[in-house]
């Protein structure tokens, strides 16, 4: 058997630590019908991942979870940075050439999705669907490839998330690809408010 036979294929990376200001409380513990968003989340990659690697904040205490595949814990390495950090911190935690990297508080993803957006990335650096005419940097594949262009940017202290986009080769995938596998972008939706938290419990019921 070949050494690399039993290296994995594809990481799933989650940024656990944004700070939230507009909910007032931790994101990734927030329970929704009965699972917390973290889980939430991590139940729509498992399956589609060989290992999940989760970016949380110092001193930060997550909730209890469980997937089919190993889970890495790291503290994000660029605080301050906003999810720019976060990103930079899971690719060079991880064993994967390449990652599905999401944020915590999208709990409506859709796996066809996800597996549509791996399916484009042999040969490029990043796959990034695109909406309403703007990236969703953070329902995207990023290969490690990016880590020069990432660190350079983290370095001039700027943190935009799409900052090093121009400096590696992107997928762009347009919404009549996408739509076919998440018709309605619910993969895109992310909760900021109480209101978020009512529209995904009527939309997960």
């Amino acid at each position: 058997m070949s050494p690399m036979a039993n290296q994995p294929n594809v990481a799933a990376i989650i940024l656990a630590g944004g700070k939230s200001t507009r909910l007032g409380r931790e994101k990734a513990a927030e329970t929704l019908r009965g699972r917390s968003l973290l889980q939430r989340v991590m139940d729509r990659l498992d399956g589609l991942a060989d290992e999940f690697v989760v970016v949380t904040a110092a001193g930060q205490e997550l909730p209890p979870v469980f997937a089919s595949r190993p889970i890495t814990f790291v503290e994000d390495a660029y605080p301050e940075s906003g999810p720019l950090g976060g990103v930079c911190t899971g690719l060079s935690s991880m064993g994967a050439p390449r990652a599905l990297t999401v944020a915590c508080d999208m709990p409506l993803l859709r796996p066809a999705l996800l597996r549509a957006l791996l399916r484009f990335a042999p040969g490029h650096d990043a796959v990034v669907p695109m909406n309403d005419g703007l990236p969703e940097p953070l329902c995207a594949v990023y290969a490690a490839s990016c880590l020069p262009a990432i660190e350079a940017q983290l370095t001039a202290d700027s943190f935009k998330m799409t900052g090093f986009f121009d400096a590696v080769d992107v997928r762009y995938v347009e919404p009549a690809e996408w739509q076919r596998f998440d018709p309605d972008g619910l993969s895109f939706f992310n909760l900021n408010s109480e209101a978020d938290l009512r529209r995904a419990e009527q939309l997960l019921a």
